[in-house]
């Protein structure tokens, strides 16, 4: 068992908001963009996943199996709505053409999903946040050292 850094899940918090922030209202056609819309959607997913884990570690919630299984996880833990699971799960997908396949990126798929789910990823922060100050008097491995 190791102890989760709070202040670093608060600033991956912070970096997945300030990078969200980014996809209202942009365009991306433009290669350069293009190549931002990528980037956006890579710290997005990879915020996401980090996060995930650091809420699995410090709660001592069941060991993931996978990305998708991570997002599983914490809604099966009632960090995050099953409501949400769909649009989790579709961002966590794109991974794959982001990391493997980044010679054949879709960027209309990428761009189409952040817009139809933005108003579900704005709300991801004040779900891990909201749960924390519920769920911190329940045994965790949480510091801010």
């Amino acid at each position: 068992m190791y102890f989760v850094d709070m202040n670093n899940l608060k600033a991956k918090l912070n970096y997945f908001d300030q990078t969200l922030a980014y996809v209202e209202g942009a365009s991306f056609q433009s290669d350069l963009a293009k190549f931002g819309l990528e980037r956006i959607t890579q710290v997005l997913i990879e915020s996401i996943l980090d996060v995930g884990n650091m809420m699995i570690d410090g709660f001592l919630m069941r060991d993931p199996g996978s990305y998708v299984d991570i997002i599983l996880i914490l809604v099966d833990e009632k960090v995050i709505p099953n409501e949400e699971l769909e649009a989790y799960q579709s961002l966590i997908h794109l991974r794959k053409m982001l990391v493997k396949e980044y010679d054949q990126v879709d960027h209309e798929e990428i761009n189409t999903l952040l817009i139809a789910h933005l108003s579900i990823y704005k709300q991801f922060s004040t779900r891990i946040r909201t749960y924390l100050a519920n769920e911190m008097g329940v045994a965790n491995t949480f510091s801010t050292k």
